[in-house]
């Protein structure tokens, strides 16, 4: 179990992240993420813990985004802050709020183009292997992710227009041309970036140990 843990902790953070969890709640979804594959570690074939786990962490996350929701419509009634406030140019030269501003674009797609797109983009994983992860058909993996890319380029280009960065290669939606040969902005590669890099600290490392009972063996 601890192999999985030091193995596969990135790839569950990057996930839960880009799915929606807080990232005061970031922690505690890691930490029961790898224990529901402790518990159920005879359920899970050899060489297959990466999709359970992505599995496990897209659940948790939407069921973490669910209490968000109620949280806040108990906590304010005011509509949620859009996207492209968090874009000027003062806070997107540090990479901590880069990186939570692609957190807010990729956390307000659609679960089933998110799922896709953070598979495609920050895993590195080509159709086939989606489709196989997802159990869905190689043609609809393709159909979400140029959809997702869309949705990205869209905000993308938001963005730039707010702070007159200039004028963006845009690709039309329909394009039926291979998804990685879509065009995507000088920003939108810097924010791709920023969620491919995403590192988790030593601290969570140890809780997560800690917390299935591993520290110190």
């Amino acid at each position: 179990m601890r192999s999985i843990v030091d193995d596969h902790i990135d790839f569950v953070a990057r996930t839960l992240q880009k799915a929606g969890v807080p990232s005061a709640d970031l922690d505690d979804e890691i930490q029961r993420t790898f224990i529901v594959i402790a518990r159920r570690l005879s359920d899970v074939e050899l060489g297959a813990e990466r999709s359970f786990l992505f599995q496990v962490a897209v659940n948790l996350a939407s069921h973490a985004r669910r209490k968000l929701a109620r949280r806040r419509e108990v906590l304010d009634e005011r509509p949620p802050e859009r996207v492209e406030t968090l874009a000027t140019p003062e806070n997107l030269t540090d990479r901590k709020e880069m990186r939570k501003l692609l957190d807010e674009v990729v956390g307000g797609m659609d679960e089933t183009l998110r799922d896709v797109f953070m598979l495609h983009e920050f895993e590195e994983m080509n159709l086939t292997q989606i489709a196989g992860l997802l159990r869905i058909p190689r043609g609809t993996v393709a159909s979400r992710l140029r959809r997702a890319r869309a949705e990205f380029r869209k905000h993308v280009g938001a963005i730039e227009l707010a702070w007159d960065l200039g004028t963006r290669a845009a690709v039309p939606a329909e394009q039926t041309a291979p998804p990685r040969r879509e065009a995507i902005s000088t920003l939108g590669r810097a924010l791709l970036r920023t969620g491919t890099s995403v590192m988790t600290p030593m601290t969570t490392h140890a809780r997560t140990l800690a917390a299935l009972g591993l520290a110190g063996r």
